[in-house]
């Protein structure tokens, strides 16, 4: 079994760090120490899918994780798809003044493909990156890619109406 643990802090409010861990982070840089980051779904509910990635060098493992129970900001995974034959996971946001905790504890049983020392090796030296910049990149282009649609669709509508 591997384990993975990390506190940090944002300097964002907790509705502002849970609702910007919805997006993918528009860029990361990728370097030799690995990095672990997670996207979670729109609502935070038991049987969600949370979606994540390790990346170390130019090889990424993805897989991802059922929510079993969401409770005071504390989310509970458990594996949902992947190249493990266990995953389980916690995380948990505790709102601090200006700034949000976060604790993040993985758990990992099995890797297939990858001996099990050489995995452990590669969590070791992993760091899980929030990446809230990049993340809020890409909310603003998902959200000007919707309000481009909605103009669009009324635009449409509009003319539909006036046409004849």
């Amino acid at each position: 079994m591997v384990q993975f643990s990390q506190t940090s802090w944002q300097e964002f409010s907790l509705p502002n760090v849970l609702e910007t861990l919805q997006y993918a982070p528009l860029n990361l840089t990728v370097g030799k120490e690995p990095k672990l980051h997670y996207i979670f779904p729109k609502e935070l509910n038991a049987g969600a899918t949370v979606k994540y990635q390790l990346q170390y060098g130019f090889r990424v493992i993805r897989w991802t994780g059922i929510i079993s129970s969401v409770k005071d900001n504390q989310i509970t995974v458990r594996l949902g798809q992947g190249p493990f034959r266990g995953f389980t996971a916690s995380h948990k946001f505790v709102s601090e003044g200006h700034m949000t905790a976060c604790y993040d504890e993985l758990s990992f049983q099995g890797l297939i493909g990858i001996p099990e020392d050489i995995f452990a090796g590669i969590i070791a030296g992993a760091s899980l990156v929030y990446g809230i910049f990049a993340r809020k990149d890409t909310r603003d282009i998902v959200l000007a890619v919707e309000s481009q649609k909605k103009t669009q669709a009324f635009e449409s509508l509009d003319l539909g109406a006036t046409a004849g």
